[in-house]
């Protein structure tokens, strides 16, 4: 069943937009909620068949959503439920379900996928099964926030399909065979093996350093990395060291460049002819707020951005986070570190000149809010690490939203390597209900396919109590041509190393 994006957004898709949140949920309500127990897990298994069947073309085998419809999993579809009724969903459903043909299927049927859906996004069964009936089902309230003493439902994804072929031959499911475990569950948050060995004392500073805050790292085409670190602390306003390093593949320290240039370096890139892009996300005092683009050897070729201005212009920044070149040279910067602020996707022409932006604040489709990280694949689809909204984003180069993502966690650093393989840094996913509140995902790295969107294989942080702090573990991450990946620490002040 395909449809294009125009006519679902007026029918299907309807089902699943945002929806205003009916006034605040009033304490001890005596009303049943989603929370109460109100479908089996016979029916929920019905659901799924029943959704594999009329729903999943347009919404995605794993209710991710796709370039034709948004997701109908995870926060941003929970919260804009919150306070309706399980009614009002079921009469979406009814009325708008399947998109070829609305209304067509039996009451029985939308009551089992809206039992899959809420399966899904972690609300439990219980003994009695999902009423069919829109009138019984208003006297439910759907409610986002778990109550206290009240077990979820294990989050679920259904199975994943096979990978597409490569194009040109060759199967990318094929490649790397070690992070392939069974396909089944493959996007369950948290559940995928972790074929990776840590090394956190790899890098080998010069007498006297210390490394410092890193949320950026990048590999040249030489094997040799790249660290922008903040100068020995959490920031370089007040210091004198280089702030951008160079170690040869062994780890050993060959040479730093940068001193004086920089308040907050945050963001790293190399460029396909190896030269050294670095965003600074903080501007005062007539520094920062710029992006630098460097030859290997620390001189300055391109700036972006008014040095110490903070301003949302084409010719300046706000809080410019990261920068990815395309192979035409097309330079993009994602510009928003700071939620309910402006965010935005800028592009400018290899000499620098602005060509146009992209984004709005906010958490419907195509919205952004923290675009911390971004990366293109070999399609040259610009991946945006969304991290506000719990997400990674896929935008055409003209920002076209094509898909979104919630399998890979919240988004601090997100890369993409040539065979398309995704590698997604998850430093802040946390339970409690506030800062980085995302309940069903660990914190770690995750790796997958820019192709399908499978999760392949999961890195945990090591962290005991990742609810207690606001970040820990890699932020930035890039890997080698070999697989290795780098893992940039804000909190621990290293970079860490994962081998197969």
């Amino acid at each position: 069943m395909h449809v294009r994006n125009r006519v679902i957004l007026g029918g299907a898709a309807a089902l699943f937009a945002a929806a205003a949140v009916g006034g605040h949920l009033q304490a001890q309500s005596p009303m049943p909620t989603t929370w109460s127990g109100i479908y089996t897990e016979a029916q929920a298994a019905r659901g799924a068949g029943a959704y594999a069947a009329n729903c999943s073309t347009c919404h995605g085998v794993t209710l991710g959503g796709t370039g034709e419809a948004p997701a109908i999993s995870g926060p941003e579809f929970v919260y804009n439920w919150n306070g309706q009724t399980v009614g009002d969903l079921f009469e979406r459903i009814s009325k708008t379900m399947p998109f070829h043909a609305p209304g067509s299927l039996s009451s029985q049927t939308n009551a089992d996928v809206l039992a899959h859906v809420l399966k899904v996004n972690g609300f439990p069964a219980g003994a009695a099964e999902l009423d069919r009936r829109t009138e019984a089902l208003a006297a439910i309230k759907f409610v986002a926030e778990k109550p206290a003493g009240v077990q979820p439902a294990a989050f679920q994804v259904a199975p994943a399909p096979a990978a597409p072929p490569r194009a040109g031959g060759g199967d990318f499911a094929a490649k790397p065979a070690a992070l392939l475990p069974a396909p089944t569950g493959v996007n369950a948050p948290n559940s995928q093996p972790n074929p990776y060995r840590r090394d956190a004392d790899f890098f080998r500073l010069p007498a006297g350093r210390t490394m410092g805050s890193t949320s950026g790292v990048a590999v040249d085409s030489k094997g040799n990395v790249w660290v922008a670190d903040r100068c020995g602390a959490n920031s370089c306003a007040d210091s004198q060291l280089d702030p951008i390093m160079m170690f040869d593949a062994q780890g050993r320290f060959v040479r730093a460049f940068g001193r004086g240039m920089f308040l907050f370096p945050h963001g790293i890139y190399i460029d396909a002819q190896d030269n050294v892009w670095v965003t600074d996300a903080r501007a005062a005092n007539g520094k920062g707020g710029q992006v630098v683009k460097f030859s290997p050897d620390g001189r300055v070729l391109l700036t972006l951005g008014k040095a110490g201005m903070s301003a949302e212009a084409t010719d300046s920044f706000l809080e410019p986070c990261a920068v990815a070149v395309a192979r035409d040279g097309t330079i993009f910067v994602a510009d928003g570190h700071s939620p309910a602020k402006p965010s935005r996707i800028m592009l400018f022409s290899p000499a620098g000149k602005f060509l146009r932006q992209w984004g709005k604040t906010g958490a419907a489709p195509g919205d952004i809010e923290v675009p911390h990280a971004i990366a293109l694949d070999s399609r040259e689809r610009l991946f945006v690490g969304d991290r506000w909204n719990n997400r990674v984003q896929i935008f055409d180069r003209n920002g076209k939203s094509l898909a979104t993502w919630l399998q890979f966690g919240r988004p601090s650093g997100v890369y993409i390597d040539k065979n398309d393989m995704l590698y997604v840094a998850d430093s802040e996913s946390r339970s409690p209900v506030g800062y980085g509140y995302n309940p069903s995902f660990r914190r770690g790295i995750r790796v997958g396919s820019a192709r399908d969107g499978v999760v392949r294989a999961f890195i945990p942080d090591l962290e005991p109590n990742p609810d207690g702090g606001a970040t820990s573990g890699p932020e930035g991450i890039w890997a080698d041509r070999n697989g290795v990946i780098y893992g940039a620490q804000v909190k621990e002040r290293t970079v860490a190393r994962y081998t197969r």
